[in-house]
């Protein structure tokens, strides 16, 4: 099954668990889940929400969606790859043009 998620290696790391601790409660919880590669070189928003914040913990489709914020880098890695674009992956607006265009095609 891994062969079918090469995409989302593109800007998340593979599969890891992880313990995050709050500094309030004292409380460790332990996630399985991927890092964004991308999010967690991002100092602004590591400043600003922590870690935790480039942790997801969600399905194949929801780090797809997440990849949406870095689709110009997504398209670029894929093309190097040569691994084809999740549909998932793509921003909304590219989904329904290229929706669209097909429809006419098809007409």
């Amino acid at each position: 099954q891994k062969h079918r998620a090469l995409d989302i290696l593109t800007i998340f790391s593979d599969r890891c668990i992880m313990r995050f601790s709050n500094k309030e409660t004292g409380v460790v919880n332990t996630l399985s889940g991927r890092w964004c590669n991308e999010c967690v070189q991002d100092e602004e928003l590591l400043a600003r929400y922590g870690r935790h914040k480039a942790f997801y913990t969600g399905s194949n489709s929801s780090c797809r969606q997440h990849i949406r914020s870095h689709y110009k880098l997504y398209k670029v890695r894929c093309a190097e790859k040569g691994l084809s674009e999740h549909h998932h992956a793509l921003p909304r607006t590219l989904l329904k043009a290229k929706q669209e265009a097909k429809k006419k095609g098809a007409q």
